[in-house]
């Protein structure tokens, strides 16, 4: 077996004891805990049983509320968010941009149900884009591609093997990988990024089971100057984590132990139905609101909803089921879900 890191990296000092990288074999990243595997028949069985919420799915027609809005892009100067639908965020910390798994249109057979009111081609001022994991409706070849030659992008930052895929399509732009634990070099910026595990996998096609690795990241955000990026940023202001796609896992809680302050955690919520295909690589409401109090984060915001229809429950479900859990355990105040395209300013998070 071998363990697969990237050399130039720092682990984080919170690692697990012993951890020597992510273990490969047979060319592919092999799961430390509860090993998955996508199979056939159960797609043939979904397939053959039909969706007992039919009816109720054809029926709701519900979408995300979107902002017409575009003025926070003239803003440099304060801290924000702004969700762009599914998984993509766009987010600005001390004054640089941050775009998480762009995925803007429509997918062969799946079109997108909601956008923000400007395509991929308009988008500007990016510094730093960062990749879950492999998977079409979070890495697209054309979207990447545009944002690359218009946006004076610093560094990529993505799993291991990711650059295998995109590295044909983003011309000079540097690509860094990590492994798990691993802190991404991002000088200047006031920003420790942290690679971390989730429950997931990677293909893109019928050969490439888990050739990429896939992740979620921590982002800690201090004060800009000359020592931004190092492994160590004090006076840390905000803390984010943006979880990608992943089944319900123990990793949250062992996350939530080494960040004890996370402010936001960004949870996916959707494609969860029938849990026979689903419950391995993706959380219903339920499983990500457990994750959401494992990694003892202030705020929940979820994502992966509302945007494709990749499954089988009807498309309000996700966000009602949500709110239903934050309302009954009396925290429906830390429940964010601020529009497609609408800045949440996080001035007041600490």
């Amino acid at each position: 077996m071998e363990y697969k890191s990237n050399p130039r990296l720092a682990f984080h000092s919170s690692a697990p004891a012993g951890w020597r990288g992510n273990p490969f074999e047979d060319k592919e990243f092999k799961y430390v805990k509860n090993a998955y595997r996508p199979d056939w028949k159960s797609a043939v069985k979904m397939v053959l049983s039909g969706n007992p919420q039919r009816e109720e799915k054809k029926a709701d027609t519900w979408t995300p509320e979107v902002s017409a809005g575009v003025t926070y892009l003239e803003d440099r100067s304060r801290d924000w968010i702004v969700w762009l639908g599914h998984a993509c965020f766009l987010m600005q910390f001390n004054g640089l941009r941050f775009l998480t798994d762009p995925q803007l249109t429509g997918m062969p057979f799946i079109p997108r149900r909601v956008s923000p009111p400007f395509s991929y081609d308009d988008i500007r001022g990016v510094d730093y884009l960062l990749l879950s994991h492999d998977h079409r409706d979070h890495v697209d070849k054309k979207c990447i591609k545009a944002i690359c030659a218009n946006n004076p992008i610093r560094k990529i930052l993505c799993p291991l093997g990711l650059s295998n895929l995109i590295g044909s399509w983003v011309g000079k732009t540097p690509i860094e990988e990590a492994g798990w634990y691993q802190i991404f070099d991002t000088p200047d910026t006031g920003l420790r990024i942290t690679f971390l595990p989730g429950q997931h996998w990677c293909r893109r096609g019928l050969t490439d089971f888990n050739r990429s690795l896939w992740g979620s990241f921590m982002l800690e955000v201090g004060d800009g100057g000359a020592a931004a990026g190092a492994k160590e940023v004090e006076e840390i202001r905000h803390t984010v984590y943006f979880g990608g796609d992943s089944a319900k896992t123990g990793y949250w809680a062992e996350i939530g132990a080494m960040f004890p302050a996370i402010d936001i955690a960004i949870l996916g919520i959707g494609a969860y139905k029938p849990d026979y295909i689903m419950e391995p690589v993706h959380a219903n409401p339920l499983q990500a609101f457990g994750g959401y109090q494992d990694l003892k984060a202030t705020y929940w915001w979820p994502m992966h909803h509302g945007t494709y229809d990749l499954s089988n429950e009807p498309a309000s479900e996700p966000i009602r089921w949500a709110e239903r859990l934050m309302e009954d355990a009396g925290l429906s105040a830390q429940l964010l879900q601020p529009a497609v395209n609408e800045p949440y300013l996080l001035e007041s998070e600490r």
